[in-house]
C-alpha cells in the first residue's frame, strides 16, 4: 500500500490537511450544511475496513520509522496522527454491515494488549478502547440474499476481514516514499486551526439535538430529519476525534482547544448519545499525548484533565 501524496507536494500548505482523512470527510459539509448535506454524510458510510488497515498500517509504520535515521520525527508524528484519524472514522461511523463490524472489532485490544495494561495499573485504557470500537449499538440491517460467506457450503470456519492478513500483505513498512514522508513533516509542522474545529464541533451537536427533538414528533420528514440528526452527531464528535489525534502546536491556542473539546465531550456524558463515539475521542487522545517528549520545540503538553467516567 502506497498512499500516493505526490499531487498535495505542489500545494499550499493550507491543502495538505486533506491527507487528514477526518478532514477529507467534513469538507464535504459546507459552512452552513443543509439537512441533505447532513443526510449525505450520514448515508456516505466510508469502507470502514479500509480505513482500519490504513489506521493499522500508519500505526505500523511508525513503530518501524523509530528505527529509521532517514524519518524526521515530524513524519513520524504525522503517521502517528493519521493513525489516529483512521481509527476515529472506524470507531465513530454507524455500523451499516457485517464488513463494518468486522472492521470494528479488528481494531478493538487484543488479550495480549489488554493483559499489558492492566498489567501496567492502567486498567481504563482497555476499556476506552473496547468501548470506543464496539459495534453493538448498531443496527446492522438483514441483507436482502445470502452471500457467499454466508452460504452452507462455505469453509468452516468462516474467514471475514483479517486485518493481520492485510498487514502481512504490504510489501514493506515504508508505506511512503521519502518525498512523501517530507511532504508530510510539513503536514504535521502545519497542524490544525483547532479553534475553527472546535465551532464547528459546538454548531453540529447544537444541530443534532435540535434535529432529534424534531424527529421525535415523528412527523412525515421525521426519518429524514433523524438521519440528518445523526449525520450532525458523526460530523461533531469526528471534529472532536480530529482534533483529539492532532498534537497541540506551542504558541497557537491549541492546547486551550483540546481543553475545551474535553470540557465538550465531558458535556455529552449525561446525554443519550452513543457510548462508542464518546469512547473514540478519550481513545484518539492517546494517540499523540506523548509527542511533545519528540519534539518539545514545536509541541505543547497533550495531556488533557479527567474526563468523566462513563465508559
Amino acid at each position: 500500500m502506497n498512499l500516493n501524496l505526490e499531487h498535495l507536494a505542489a500545494q499550499p500548505d493550507r491543502d495538505r490537511r486533506q491527507a487528514d482523512p477526518i478532514g477529507a470527510i467534513l469538507t464535504r459539509l459546507h459552512d452552513d450544511p443543509t439537512i441533505a448535506d447532513l443526510i449525505a454524510l450520514r448515508e456516505s458510510q466510508p469502507d470502514l475496513c479500509d480505513a482500519a488497515v490504513k489506521a493499522e498500517a500508519h500505526r505500523d509504520a511508525y513503530g518501524w520509522s523509530a528505527s529509521q535515521a532517514d524519518v524526521s520525527s515530524l513524519a513520524r508524528i504525522a503517521l502517528l496522527t493519521i493513525a489516529g484519524a483512521h481509527a476515529m472514522v472506524v470507531a465513530i461511523f454507524p455500523a451499516a454491515s457485517v464488513d463494518d463490524v468486522d472492521a470494528k472489532v479488528s481494531l478493538q485490544p487484543t488479550r495480549e494488549w489488554l493483559a499489558n495494561w492492566q498489567g501496567s495499573g492502567d486498567f481504563a485504557r482497555g476499556r476506552i478502547a473496547l468501548a470506543a470500537f464496539n459495534p453493538g449499538q448498531a443496527t446492522v440491517p438483514p441483507r436482502a440474499e445470502t452471500t457467499v460467506r454466508e452460504s452452507a457450503l462455505y469453509p468452516w470456519p468462516p474467514q471475514g476481514f483479517d486485518l493481520a492478513a492485510e498487514i502481512d500483505r504490504l510489501a514493506t513498512r515504508r508505506i511512503y516514499t521519502h518525498e512523501q514522508l517530507q511532504v508530510l513533516s510539513a503536514f504535521a509542522r502545519e497542524g490544525l486551526d483547532m479553534q475553527a474545529i472546535l465551532e464547528k464541533a459546538r454548531d453540529y451537536f447544537s444541530a443534532a439535538d435540535r434535529l432529534l427533538k424534531d424527529a421525535m414528533r415523528l412527523g412525515p420528514m421525521a426519518h429524514q430529519t433523524r438521519l440528518a440528526a445523526e449525520g450532525a452527531l458523526i460530523a461533531a464528535y469526528l471534529s472532536c476525534g480530529q482534533i483529539a489525534v492532532w498534537p497541540a502546536r506551542r504558541g497557537t491556542r491549541d492546547r486551550e482547544a483540546k481543553l475545551a473539546m474535553q470540557a465538550l465531550v465531558n458535556g455529552r456524558a449525561t446525554t443519550a448519545d452513543p457510548l462508542n463515539m464518546q469512547a473514540a475521542v478519550r481513545y484518539g487522545a492517546t494517540f499523540t499525548a506523548r509527542v511533545p517528549m519528540a519534539e518539545p520545540r514545536l509541541f505543547a503538553d497533550g495531556r488533557l484533565g479527567e474526563w468523566v467516567a462513563n465508559v
